[in-house]
């Protein structure tokens, strides 16, 4: 098994689209400001960011399952792609989602470590790459349903990529699709999101991260704004065990 980061890329898989919330604002508003540079602290986040090897310089490629990997950011946004060889199998999709979940946990939580969270949505369809463009359905359909659904700081789950999971939950259940759905959880409006939990290994990180997002909460000027905080801060604060994805739960939409 390779991931890889190739150059080029026409095909079938999953993009998540990451949007960094209130970045807009604090380059307008502290762009010249030295004591709060935006610009710096943007520009070291994104390169503390997961990146791939070229496949291109593997050796041994012939001998190996080969996957086209992608992270790219522009402004304040982030795009993760996950492409497939032509025939897919279970395995492919399982192992695709647990690549894109683990590169998007890691965007989110060193942002909200950084004092920004964010919003965003994944899909799986077709998706075009190259060194300069990414263009295709999946990823218009990731980038407008995170600009004009998902609403709060959350990631949403596509229509596309809801029927994958159904799939995967009802024909091809096993340890592994069952691990995979822990990092998923229905949301109050029926949409299927990223489970926060993932954003944490241990009790100390998990208050480290509702720290932040208290901060940021509550230097917002309105209650309208504050209230955008509170289902993540909710969700990270659970003592109780979360809820458990179920086979109704996913395809409903």
């Amino acid at each position: 098994m390779i991931l890889g980061s190739s150059r080029k890329f026409k095909g079938a898989g999953y993009v998540c689209f990451i949007d960094v919330l209130g970045f807009s604002n604090d380059i307008l508003k502290n762009w010249k400001d030295p004591a709060h540079d935006p610009l710096e602290k943007i520009l070291t986040i994104k390169r503390e960011m997961p990146g791939f090897s070229s496949v291109e310089d593997k050796d041994d490629s012939q001998s190996h399952r080969i996957y086209a990997c992608r992270v790219n950011t522009i402004s304040d946004s982030v795009t993760i792609c996950f492409g497939y060889p032509d025939k897919v199998i279970v395995g492919d999709l399982v192992l695709g989602l647990e690549a894109v979940l683990s590169n998007a946990s890691f965007v989110w939580s060193t942002f909200i470590q950084n004092g920004y969270t964010v919003r965003g949505a994944i899909d799986f369809g077709d998706i075009y790459w190259d060194e300069t463009e990414l263009i295709g359905p999946a990823f218009i359909n990731a980038y407008r349903l995170e600009s004009e659904v998902a609403r709060i700081s959350r990631i949403i789950v596509s229509s596309n990529l809801n029927k994958v999971l159904k799939d995967l939950l009802n024909k091809h259940k096993s340890s592994l699709t069952e691990h995979l759905m822990r990092s998923f959880r229905k949301d109050i409006d029926g949409y299927i999101i990223v489970d926060p939990s993932i954003l944490y290994q241990s009790d100390s990180e998990s208050s480290g991260l509702l720290d932040s997002l208290k901060k940021m909460r509550d230097i917002v000027p309105t209650e309208v704004l504050k209230a955008k905080y509170t289902p993540l801060i909710s969700m990270l604060s659970e003592d109780d065990a979360k809820p458990v994805l179920r086979d109704e739960d996913v395809g409903e939409y």
